[in-house]
């Protein structure tokens, strides 16, 4: 069957709506409401009391939708609007009770999807060893052969499944992972992200792969049980019929072929297990590696040229940040000239074949800081000052809020429209590009064939763009 043929063509319009934020949230709710509830039903009038408390709360006074003129202001009328049409797209649907009164039904589709935003939202790891320990369970238990297909056969595939599953989406998910702790970090950050990672995060499940939660401890036990089972012509006979009855299949050898294959595609998870865990290490591997260069590469840009650009960059911001009537015609100062000397620079670099220096000299110990009293008012200019220094940064942050500002209704905007009047104007220009081409950035950024010189400067025009989720 055609899943719009289940959820109605209309079903996914809330989750791409401007509101999508606040229908989710409507969705939590209700979802929430059901926990005490007997079944996904609740009277209607007590929700319509919860979501208005949640509008109550709400930071959007003023509510329109594309489809009438009405402007929604107070909340009850919000609650009732949202469920109405959560209703009309088919996620809650309206019951009438034995006292007459309506309650807001959930169909089961729908609870299906919101439990996997919740694991989504969580981000809870599959645990190996319960997975692995209910497949031997299930398989060395002899009781359970009484009934073969739905006690043992059928769970054991489902199990296996669901373990393998989670084994890929590990495989899939560690570089993801360790970018996110990498990407846009100084060399400190990186360094610190490492060892949570390998303490704590990544490699919980990484670990726990290799330790208890290790497959080849009953690997072996559960590939013999399952060619006992399918050796076996009574018991599989009995696996066969339990088929029939539990997936209604009137056809015998049918059932038969349809177990066979439950199996085998069984067998071939676990035979295919050491391959699967040998990628995950290599990758696991790999990328902790990749992690440390990332961290090397950054404690030791200021050698090579991308880190004298980085330099660069960093040095005319933070003076730009203190004079801000720098003009785009005045010389560079001597201390970014410098950066470009053509004489070798000597550092110990891990090529070197000279160990590092140490110094045994013995100094006099310095007198303890005495930290400076300050009034309050000071305190308060000082984290006036710093707010006002942070505020002005070229971060990450601050391009972003930058060109979302700038595109606002736009789709696309040519880094040439953007006003030049200092070198403060240019250097922004050039983050942008710098920002805009990271996969995390929420802008992206197209070059063009267009040449722009502009104030003294030439450089290649290029489209911004907000970036596709």
């Amino acid at each position: 069957m055609n899943l719009f043929e289940i959820v109605g063509d209309d079903f996914f319009k809330p989750l791409t709506s401007i509101y999508r934020s606040i229908y989710l949230q409507c969705m939590k709710i209700i979802f929430d409401s059901y926990r005490t509830e007997l079944s996904y039903g609740i009277d209607r009038e007590l929700l319509v009391q919860k979501l208005t408390y949640f509008f109550d709360d709400l930071n959007i006074r003023d509510i329109h939708f594309e489809d009438t003129e009405e402007v929604l202001t107070d909340s009850r009328n919000k609650a009732s609007t949202f469920l109405r049409k959560l209703k009309e797209y088919g996620w809650v649907e309206y019951e009438t009770g034995p006292d007459q009164r309506a309650k807001v039904n959930m169909p089961t589709y729908v609870v299906t999807i919101l439990r996997s935003f919740e694991s989504i939202e969580s981000g809870k790891e599959t645990e190996y060893q319960s997975e692995i320990s209910a497949i031997y369970s299930l398989l060395t238990n002899p009781d359970l052969l009484r009934n073969p297909y739905p006690q043992v056969v059928k769970p054991v595939y489902d199990r296996t499944v669901e373990l393998f599953t989670a084994l890929k989406m590990l495989n899939s998910s560690i570089k993801k992972y360790i970018d996110e702790l990498t990407e846009d970090k100084t060399a400190e950050e990186i360094i610190a992200n490492y060892f949570t990672y390998a303490d704590n995060i990544g490699s919980k499940a990484y670990h726990r792969l290799n330790t208890s939660d290790n497959v080849s401890r009953f690997r072996n036990m559960i590939l013999s049980k399952l060619n006992d089972i399918e050796g076996n012509p009574d018991i599989f006979e009995r696996v066969a019929w339990g088929y029939q009855t539990v997936e209604s299949e009137p056809d015998l050898d049918s059932a038969k072929d349809q177990v066979r294959k439950m199996i085998n595609d069984i067998l071939d998870y676990f035979n295919s297990y050491d391959a699967l865990a040998e990628e995950i290490r290599k990758k696991h591997s790999r990328y902790l590696g990749n992690t440390v260069r990332r961290a090397r590469f950054l404690l030791m840009n200021t050698n090579n040229t991308e880190g004298k650009i980085s330099t660069i960059l960093r040095y005319m911001a933070d003076q730009l940040n203190k004079d801000e009537e720098s003009h785009l015609d005045e010389d560079a100062p001597e201390e970014i000239c410098s950066l470009f000397s053509i004489f070798p620079q000597g550092f110990i670099s891990e090529e070197s074949i000279k160990s590092m220096p140490v110094s045994r000299k013995i100094t006099d110990v310095e007198e303890i800081f005495s930290p400076l009293s300050l009034s309050e008012e000071e305190r308060r200019a000082i984290r006036l000052s710093a707010y006002e220094k942070n505020k002005n940064r070229f971060s990450k942050k601050n391009i972003t809020a930058f060109v979302n500002e700038l595109l606002k209704d736009k789709d696309h905007v040519l880094a040439s429209s953007i006003e030049i009047n200092s070198r403060r104007d240019m250097i922004r220009v050039i983050f942008i590009s710098l920002y805009g081409q990271g996969n995390r950035s929420e802008y992206e950024v197209k070059q063009t064939d267009m040449t722009i010189r502009k104030q003294g400067f030439i450089y290649n025009d290029f489209e911004i763009r907000r970036r596709r989720k």
